[in-house]
């Protein structure tokens, strides 16, 4: 499982250069899924949480693919306002999917220090409210809402 972290782990850096969104892309990814407590969960618990993980990992890259494409075939036109919008949009992703592997991450080691156990309910960490929420890199150029 700690490899399966480091894959993820290079996977939200190697993404992080990825360009912005755009509404033909579709909304943006969120996790179907709860990490479970690694100090009560079961192995089988951790490791379909590892397999929800992949899942969600390989929607937020389709994703980000997405947006490249369209990025590389919209040319100049749209403007900086815009482009700067798209980046926060595609940082949200990414933060998102840091913060559930980082989540992960830190359930994996509980598990592998305590061995689990039968019965886990959510981690701490895996809760919406428990997520930071992701800051725009550019205030200043956020369009009213």
């Amino acid at each position: 499982m700690i490899r399966f972290t480091r894959i993820a782990a290079a996977l939200v850096l190697c993404a992080g250069a990825l360009p912005s969104a755009h509404a033909g892309c579709g909304p943006t990814p969120r996790p179907a899924f709860a990490v479970p407590d690694g100090t009560h969960a079961s192995k089988d618990e951790m490791s379909a949480a590892r397999d929800n993980l992949s899942e969600y990992s390989a929607q937020v890259a389709a994703y980000a693919s997405c947006l490249d494409a369209e990025q590389a075939g919209s040319g100049r036109a749209e403007g900086n306002a815009r482009r700067l919008q798209d980046l926060d949009r595609t940082s949200a992703a990414l933060a998102q999917l840091a913060s559930v592997v980082s989540c992960f991450s830190s359930q994996v080691e509980a598990f592998e220090r305590s061995g689990g156990g039968t019965d886990a309910g959510p981690a701490r960490c895996s809760r919406p409210a428990a997520r930071r929420t992701p800051v725009s890199l550019h205030p200043a150029q956020r369009p009213s809402r």
